[in-house]
């Protein structure tokens, strides 16, 4: 039986986002959306974890993790311009001392795709100053939070945020502008330069980063003699590496969070220089709950790609829904494997978050979609899949045994 043995002190554990979870958030671009009726799922009361964290922190505990990710909501903290909620800022001061009791260390992301209703109902992203204020959330946050979290991650997926919000406009504001997609990517780029300073300047010895979701892009096994490569190049380009090619060259990443969950095959377009996704029974490749190619494989390429940079890697997000709970282990096992063997080839991996901790709101899947360690009922009751179990004896013992 093979041993795959991680490195001392490596951070385990798993990630929420606080819309997701939190519930009653009603001061943002999601709750306006769902007002609207541009989406057919309501948020609510997710599954109230603004009131049962302590609940939540225990089952963290208590399922071996040292480690935990989660995010602060921008709109509960600044509900106004220039204007910062010290009752909110309050309960996230217990969030994370409800963490350290247990001893788990706290990641957090600053922006986790929503936006105050302020900042929405003013061009979101699109507006000029849009990095300004948020660097003015990121000021006061850290001013209250220097002194218990070291580990920093400014923005999560800006590249998935500028896609399904300004090109497919399935998010707020619900756009499709190839124009105003990069004019929103420029913004996010200099809303994470100005963090980055704001950052080191209050805490030292900080570690900071964007959560970047990185997947392999492969040209379609169908039809292919050739159309489908350059669309698959530009994808691979774009949306994986040209961010982290340009925060690297800044000197502006102490690490790279990496995202990943699945590989798509990509088929020529007339009408789109980006292609179109193609899912075919030539690529022989099981399928999870959402329809998205399992592929242990393509992860470890991703891992060994970023070699490169020469920074240490944290897995900040990985997981998957599934209809059996062996489905769960066994996509769990073969990328811990692919994580084990791209370590033992040199990449420096420091950590690795399975997504998410619970069942949670996952946008426009609404509940559908279950991606938790532990199942939440109509009720708000926590159960623990049995899959969460033999991620806990791998946390544990540091080791992943694979048959």
């Amino acid at each position: 039986m093979p041993k795959f043995d991680f490195p001392d002190n490596f951070l385990w554990g798993a990630a929420t986002s606080s819309y997701q979870i939190e519930g009653q958030n009603k001061d943002n671009d999601w709750f306006l959306w769902e007002e609207e009726r541009k989406t057919s799922f309501r948020c609510g009361k997710a599954v109230d974890s603004y009131n049962r964290f302590e609940e939540d922190f225990d089952l963290v505990k208590s399922l071996g993790h040292n480690a935990h990710r989660l995010s602060f909501e921008w709109s509960r903290i600044q509900p106004h311009p220039g204007k910062f909620s010290e009752k909110e800022l309050g309960h996230y001061r217990q969030v994370i001392s409800s963490l350290l009791e247990r001893n788990i260390k706290p990641i957090v992301a600053l922006h986790h795709f929503t936006n105050p209703s302020w900042l929405y109902l003013d061009g979101g992203w699109l507006n000029p100053l849009s990095s300004s204020y948020f660097s003015q959330y990121v000021e006061r946050v850290v001013k209250e939070f220097s002194d218990c979290v070291s580990w920093w991650i400014t923005i999560n997926e800006p590249l998935v945020y500028m896609y399904n919000s300004y090109l497919k406009g399935i998010w707020p504001p619900g756009q499709k502008s190839l124009r105003k997609a990069f004019l929103v990517l420029d913004n996010l780029k200099k809303a994470h330069l100005k963090s980055y300073a704001i950052i080191h300047e209050k805490c030292k010895d900080a570690k900071v980063s964007i959560a970047k979701h990185m997947r392999v892009f492969s040209p379609c096994f169908k039809f292919n003699f050739g159309q489908n490569l350059m669309p698959a190049y530009l994808r691979n380009k774009i949306f994986n590496f040209d961010i982290l090619d340009y925060f690297a060259k800044q000197k502006v990443l102490d690490f790279i969070g990496l995202n990943y969950y699945t590989k798509d095959f990509i088929k020529g377009s007339l009408k789109n220089a980006f292609g179109r996704d193609c899912i075919s029974s030539h690529h022989r490749m099981r399928r999870n709950s959402l329809g998205w190619y399992v592929s242990p494989k393509s992860m470890f390429k991703i891992l060994m790609r970023l070699k490169k940079y020469n920074l240490p890697v944290i897995i900040a997000e990985n997981g998957t829904s599934e209809n059996e709970d062996r489905l769960y282990e066994e996509y769990l096992i073969e990328h811990l494997r692919s994580t084990a063997e791209a370590i033992k080839k040199g990449v420096d991996v420091r950590g690795y978050f399975w997504w998410s901790l619970l069942d949670n709101f996952e946008w426009h899947e609404g509940f559908k979609a279950r991606f938790g360690l532990a199942e939440v009922d109509s009720d708000f009751n926590r159960k623990v899949r049995n899959f969460a179990y033999i991620f806990r004896d791998i946390c544990v013992n540091n080791r992943l045994k694979v048959l």
